[in-house]
């Protein structure tokens, strides 16, 4: 008996996601008829392909080799099937991007806004977090990511490059002649455990470079550069930030620069697919955010 094509994509589905109430949400289908078409898939194809329990599924080791077997099918299906739809219509249909809280709020909200003015069928489903998202796994379309992009499957659009410099409260007093000097001074100090950190600043370029090393020590530590903002506006300590940041606190008042020519140069802010073919309602929000947001070095 041939296996039908939705209890397959169905099951891709409950992989993805260890979970059958999970699938039927993002399938829009009760989870009865997830379970139906993971037993009829079982049927046709007279093998046991997933251990069911009260919280999740795990598949068998002959259901790890059918999933590995159909995913990349399935996913070239759907975005066939997809562009074909799109290419006779207005662009339609939801796009799934994920993006750092601060990147989100700060740079792609306003960019958003006029992508949805232009394109009213299109519905976002936005994701901002400062997790690491597999974008395989959790099925999301378009990624912004500050660093550097290492994994294979994936396409990398560079959107702005990253500098981080030295701030502080403006108005803070802070009265120093060399550089070296700020490590009598308490830091903000970003994901370090314990109290102190050390870091690596350079200005100029080519044989007139220069670097430094500073030991720096403070009482609080943070994992979001939003939350630096706050503490160095309320005076506790100098914070080494992505330049976005201190230009919008200067623009309310709050910081200010120090040792302006010093920096930290940091991997650019991508855009980030997979290489898999996608919908043209994906392509045309990734072709826009690039042309809005690029810059050059």
């Amino acid at each position: 008996m041939a296996a039908d094509r939705d209890n397959i994509a169905t099951f891709v589905e409950v992989m993805r996601r260890n979970s059958l109430a999970a699938a039927a949400r993002h399938l829009a289908v009760p989870k009865s008829t997830v379970s139906r078409r993971l037993t009829r898939l079982e049927e046709q194809l007279d093998t046991k392909l997933v251990h069911r329990d009260a919280r999740r599924v795990t598949p068998t080791e002959e259901g790890s080799r059918f999933y590995d077997s159909v995913v990349d099918a399935i996913d070239v299906l759907d975005t066939a099937v997809a562009t074909i739809e799109e290419s006779s219509t207005q662009p339609r249909g939801t796009i799934r991007l994920t993006a750092p809280s601060d990147l989100g709020r700060m740079i792609l909200l306003g960019e958003l806004v006029l992508f949805l003015e232009r394109y009213p069928d299109i519905s976002l489903d936005l994701l901002f977090t400062n997790r690491f998202v597999d974008l395989v796994q959790e099925r999301v379309d378009l990624a912004v990511r500050a660093g550097r992009v290492t994994e294979p499957n994936l396409i990398a659009r560079k959107l702005m490059p990253s500098r981080f410099h030295l701030a502080a409260r403006a108005g803070n007093g802070i009265d120093c002649d060399d550089i070296s000097e700020l490590e009598a001074h308490p830091f903000v100090l970003y994901r370090r455990r314990g109290r102190t950190q050390v870091l690596h600043l350079e200005r100029g370029s080519g044989e007139e470079q220069q670097s430094v090393e500073l030991t720096v020590r403070g009482r609080v530590n943070v994992d979001d550069y939003g939350a630096m903002v706050e503490l160095v506006a309320a005076g506790q300590g100098i914070g080494l930030m992505p330049e976005l940041h201190i230009a919008q606190g200067e623009r309310a008042g709050r910081l200010v620069r120090i040792f302006p020519d010093w920096s930290l140069p940091a991997p650019p802010v991508h855009l980030v697919y997979s290489t898999r073919q996608i919908p043209e309602r994906v392509r045309l929000l990734a072709d826009f955010l690039c042309e809005r947001l690029h810059t050059p070095s």
